[in-house]
């Protein structure tokens, strides 16, 4: 099975669709479906095939050694010749230089020989006798086969003297200041314009803007303004001081109509009655305040064990589930790792229930989890470590990482405490794990 079908085999085992896959391990859809094909030319070379098939194999829970060993054994098998040419490149071998032949004359030569139509293919012409010794070569003595038109002549007889030598502007070698001319001072005096002025010129002044009465138009308009108001605020207490005013003679009618004796109450005998003088103040009753509640402590926790969804027949990883609630274990509890947050449609949940060895007043719990955040969590309590049913939520978390403190809605009375996990995080190696490093549960014993 090539390396394309085994990974298409592992994503559909686990539940995946290429866009699932693809939103989980950042890979665009269309390179994972050509991967599953076999076809690495939209991948951009090995190093990135190598990386894209490890991202693959952990997200759907393979391993991806295996993978990346047939994928090279394959790629050494259908290529072994670009190594020769990798070799070719880094250690050239220089050109071998063939043999000279009679056709391979120069031209230059057989032009110097005053064969105007001489070829490369035309035979050399018979060697001229050896002439007496030149004197010093010169522009244009042609017995010199090295002088060519392209050889620059000397212009002086003395080599020392160059046309890029330039002529000395000044006899002193160091000149100074000193020897710049004077410029005489400018005369005092105002400062002369360039230009000749108008022989009568006056400053015009900038023209006088109109003043604008603004300000009187304001104080109209809010003397208009102000007038309706005082009226109508006027008139309001006029309105009020005559009904004010009638008041009183309806008020004395009705006390004059209710101090008027019956005929029944003329008769009556009179008795004295006692009242309370207005003046007396109560006694103040003194008040018992309510004892405060004890302080949180950390309790005591006895033991702890992996929970699955069936109890502790199926809980993950029980043989280190103590490290969560030692002080200095050699690491955390740490769940069974899944292809997908929802532990790859397995289970449920998963989760670490603690004994506290007796019932005890529950308060608060603080975790310490991995920093990966995503974690969803629920804290469940109750008086038996049966199944997950007989565990009533006391508190919840959602998308949480780091440490994490739950506090309780109200005080629970329970034995046992379950740490339940609804949705794993990542774990960083591409799979969803839970981790607890601590954990400390507060309350009453």
């Amino acid at each position: 099975m090539s390396v394309g079908e085994t990974l298409a085999e592992a994503r559909s085992r686990a539940g995946l669709s290429v866009a699932e896959l693809s939103e989980r391990t950042k890979i665009r859809g269309t390179v994972i479906q050509c991967i599953e094909q076999d076809d690495y030319d939209a991948c951009g070379g090995d190093v990135f095939v190598r990386g894209y098939v490890r991202a693959l194999a952990s997200a759907v829970g393979i391993d991806a050694r295996p993978l990346i060993r047939e994928y090279d054994n394959a790629r050494t098998d259908t290529s072994g010749d670009t190594f020769a040419h990798v070799a070719r490149v880094a250690h050239p071998v220089p050109p071998s230089r063939p043999a000279d032949t009679a056709a391979d004359v120069p031209f230059a030569a057989a032009a110097s020989a005053g064969l105007s139509d001489a070829t490369a293919a035309d035979p050399l012409p018979p060697a001229a006798p050896p002439a007496s010794p030149p004197g010093p070569p010169g522009p244009s003595s042609p017995a010199d086969p090295d002088v060519t038109s392209a050889d620059l002549p000397a212009l002086s007889a003395d080599p020392a003297v160059t046309v890029f030598d330039l002529p000395v502007v000044t006899e002193d070698p160091a000149p100074t200041v000193a020897d710049l001319p004077v410029i005489p001072p400018e005369p005092a005096g105002p400062p002369v314009p360039h230009g000749d002025p108008p022989v009568s010129w006056t400053p015009v002044p900038p023209p006088v803007q109109p003043r604008h009465r603004t300000r009187s138009r304001d104080r109209r308009r809010v003397a208009w303004i102000a007038v309706p108001v005082v009226l109508v605020l006027a008139a309001a207490g006029v309105a009020s001081g005559l009904a004010l005013s009638s008041q009183p003679t309806a008020a004395g009618k009705n006390a004059a109509a209710v101090t008027q004796p019956s005929s029944h109450a003329a008769h009556a005998p009179l008795t004295s009655t006692s009242a309370t003088p207005p003046s007396a103040t109560p006694t103040p009753t003194a008040t018992t305040p309510a004892p405060a509640p004890p302080a949180s402590t950390a309790l005591p926790i006895a033991s702890a064990a992996g929970f699955g969804p069936g109890g502790l027949a199926d809980g993950d990883n029980s043989r280190v589930a103590s490290n969560a609630i030692t002080r200095g274990a050699p690491g955390p509890w740490q769940s069974q790792w899944y292809a997908t947050a929802q532990f790859g449609n397995l289970k449920q949940g998963t989760g670490l229930i603690l004994d506290l060895g007796r019932t005890a007043t529950i308060t608060s719990v603080r975790i310490d989890l991995a920093s990966y955040q995503g974690a969803n969590l629920q804290l469940r309590v109750g008086d038996t470590d049966g199944p997950l049913s007989s565990l009533r939520v006391a508190a919840a978390a959602d998308n949480v990482g780091g440490t994490v403190r739950l506090h309780l809605r109200s005080p629970q009375q329970a034995r046992y405490v379950l740490i339940w996990f609804t949705l794993l995080p990542p774990n960083g190696a591409g799979q969803y794990q839970a981790t607890i490093y601590h954990v400390v549960v507060n309350g009453h014993p």
